[in-house]
């Protein structure tokens, strides 16, 4: 199951964030040459991992461990898109309590491709039933092409929100993917989901 994890439920998950962490810095640092800030030579941390994010987390049922992640932002405050890359849209940044940034998708490493491209559809489906549960309408995001490619081919609706530019060598563009209960019951169609992978635990319960 997909944990969801807030500034309320956080000390249960200390282990499997230091390693979600861990594993951003191997991927996104390591693997993908991000220029990004590592924190004592092992954790990918930026400034918006704060107790405003809110995680989504899938650990490997018999360790424990991190196994996949995603984070999500709210647009009314200070993200990624409003602060960093606001002139990849072309107009307004999108923003409302309804609108969430996704960002930080990571699959560990450690995962064979075949596995890694599996956890990342698990992952698209584990967002699609949290916008669902918490009224969200729409993600924003900034994304590279070939991630780009991977939303599409994972039958995610795009609306792109300006032209791609070329950043650090990379073609980057801003987009918003809109939710509804169809976009879910497309999604666990194409790769064989029947069932909530989403643990739903009252937040005043899981603290």
């Amino acid at each position: 199951m997909v944990h969801i994890v807030t500034n309320l439920n956080r000390g249960r998950f200390r282990r499997q964030i230091d390693q979600m962490h861990r594993d951003r810095k191997r991927l996104f640092v390591d693997r993908l040459k991000w220029d990004v800030s590592v924190i004592d030579g092992e954790f990918e941390i930026d400034e918006f991992d704060t107790d405003r994010a809110i995680y989504l987390i899938e650990t490997d049922r018999t360790t424990a461990r991190h196994v996949a992640s995603v984070r999500f932002l709210p647009t009314t405050q200070p993200h990624i898109l409003s602060t960093v890359f606001s002139s990849l849209c072309d107009g307004p940044v999108p923003i409302g309590e309804d609108i969430m940034e996704l960002t930080r998708l990571c699959v560990s490493p450690d995962l064979a491709k075949s596995a890694a491209v599996s956890m990342c559809h698990h992952m698209w489906i584990a967002s699609v039933e949290f916008a669902l549960l918490f009224g969200i309408s729409r993600y924003t995001g900034v994304s590279q092409a070939q991630f780009l490619s991977s939303l599409l081919s994972s039958g995610w609706e795009i609306e792109p929100l300006g032209l791609p530019r070329d950043i650090d060598g990379q073609i980057t563009g801003a987009v918003a993917m809109p939710i509804t209960p169809d976009t879910l019951r497309r999604a666990r169609a194409r790769f064989g989901y029947r069932y909530p992978v989403l643990e739903v635990i009252p937040q005043t319960q899981a603290a």
